[in-house]
Order: structure tokens, then C-alpha cells, then sequence
């Protein structure tokens, strides 16, 4: 299904609407593919942001680009829910579009805007940026990538078509950290929050001193900014969400609480 004949859309189910937006190197059914079982109950529609999956291009994600096409998409209010990047494209389309946004989720959303200065992030962010300059080809970018976060890749050959195209659009997406999340006007809005992060307990003492402790800093900020509820999983590391039931269950529960 197409969204204004542009963006594609997967959709399972059907009663109220829940717009699940996927992160870097992926796209809406690969990411959010363990949430299937939640269209029981409700309408799951998975967007590919532009570049990604079936929707056109430019082959190149863009946070801004991505909060405007979320907007076209809230005419009729939704729960939304943001992974990585998409959580940080969800975080703008939340605060230019709150009347389309019933509850919003963020998944260990990169908006390392609200965090500059922390030597951490500061390393963090120059390592995806080496990656970005010295990567020669999508699949090294992959591995590159991965390893900024201090984690070992899970793949070792891109499949034509949909992955090279999120390699390739990941590669050159505008940077997380420039977007400027609004959080006194988010706040001031009174969407209902909920923060999310893997606590990493599996992944080796390099990933949790980088990967983790960055995004973790952002989720603290987030938390304390939107006043927002806050859920930690045990065993997962950046995609809780592929852990399924647990996931999804916490994900009803904070629905029904914002109905």
C-alpha cells in the first residue's frame, strides 16, 4: 500500500492505528517484523522512509524529510512508534504534528543533539562519522557502522535489493545529531511518552561503553524532559523490539494507559 502514492506501507489489522517508523539499515517489515502479532488487536501500519524498502527516493535518509512525511500520514491520529533513526524522525513529526500523535514510543533514538558536549557522545559521533568517510562500499559501511557501535556485524553479505538500498541510504543519511528536539514544546503538548532502551547485559564491555552509555544518555534526557514513562529490556542491546511478546505487551499496556 502506498501513503499520497509516494511512501509504502505495510499494513496488518485493522482498529485503531499504530504507525511503527523503522530505523538505519532497515526498513518497515524487516524491523518491525516481530510486532506482527499486536494487528490482533490493531491496525499496524509499517512506513519505508524514503530511500528505504519500496518507497522512492532520494537514496539518502533524512530526519526532517522523514518528520513532514509522518506528518501527511498523522491526518488521522495514530500511537506512533520510532526505532534509531526513525526515532528520531518520530520526535519531530511528534512535536511539528501533536494532534495526529495519540502516544508516542522511541526506541534508543540517536538524537545526540540533546547531548553534545559529553565526551562520549562526542567520540561516538566521530566514529559514525569516520565510518561515513572511509566506508568504499555499502557492505563496508555495514560493518564499519556496526563496529562504532562496539558491536561484531550480523551479517557478512548484503542481499540485493532491499538491504544494499538500507546500506546505501544509511550511508548517507543526514547526521541525527543536527536535528533540535523541541522538549518544553513536546512537554507543553502532553503526548503521552515512552522511552525504551536494551539493557546490552549480552553485548561485549565496548558496546555498552559506547553504544549503550550514548543512546542511554539520550533516553536519560528524553525521560526527564518529556516526563515520560521509561522501559529497560533484559537481553537486547539496540532492537528490543526483536525480542516480540515482552515488547509487545509493554507497548499494549502503555496504549491502553494513553487511550
Amino acid at each position: 500500500m502506498h501513503a499520497g502514492s509516494e511512501l509504502h506501507l505495510t499494513v496488518w489489522g485493522s482498529d485503531q492505528r499504530v504507525l511503527f517508523v523503522h530505523g538505519s539499515m532497515s526498513w518497515g517489515e524487516e524491523c518491525w517484523r516481530e510486532q506482527r502479532p499486536l494487528a490482533d488487536d490493531h491496525r499496524v501500519e509499517l512506513v519505508d522512509r524514503r530511500g528505504f524498502g519500496e518507497s522512492p527516493g532520494p537514496d539518502a535518509g533524512d530526519w526532517e524529510a522523514d518528520a513532514a512525511d509522518l506528518g501527511a500520514l498523522l491526518h488521522e491520529p495514530a500511537h506512533l512508534v520510532g526505532h534509531s533513526y526513525g526515532g528520531v524522525s518520530a520526535l519531530m513529526a511528534a512535536a511539528l504534528y501533536p494532534e495526529g500523535v495519540r502516544s508516542l514510543t522511541v526506541v534508543e533514538p540517536p538524537a545526540f543533539g540533546l547531548v553534545r558536549g559529553d565526551e562520549v557522545v562526542e567520540k561516538f559521533i566521530r566514529r559514525v562519522e569516520a565510518a561515513k568517510r572511509d566506508a568504499h562500499d555499502p557492505l563496508d559501511y555495514y560493518r564499519r557502522f556496526v563496529a562504532s557501535f562496539g558491536l561484531p556485524p550480523r551479517i557478512q553479505h548484503l542481499a540485493p535489493g532491499k538491504q544494499v538500498r538500507a546500506a546505501e541510504s544509511s550511508w548517507r543519511e543526514r547526521p541525527p545529531w543536527e536535528a533540535e528536539i523541541p522538549l518544553e514544546t513536546m512537554r507543553a503538548a502532553g503526548i503521552p511518552t515512552l522511552v525504551v532502551r536494551g539493557a546490552w547485559d549480552k553485548t561485549p564491555p565496548e558496546a555498552r561503553a559506547a553504544g549503550m552509555r550514548t543512546l542511554h544518555a539520550v533516553c536519560d534526557v528524553l525521560v526527564a524532559g518529556l516526563d515520560a514513562q521509561s522501559e529497560t529490556f533484559a537481553g537486547a542491546a539496540h532492537n528490543p523490539q526483536l525480542l516480540g511478546p515482552p515488547f509487545n505487551e509493554r507497548l499494549r499496556a502503555f496504549w491502553s494507559s494513553a487511550a
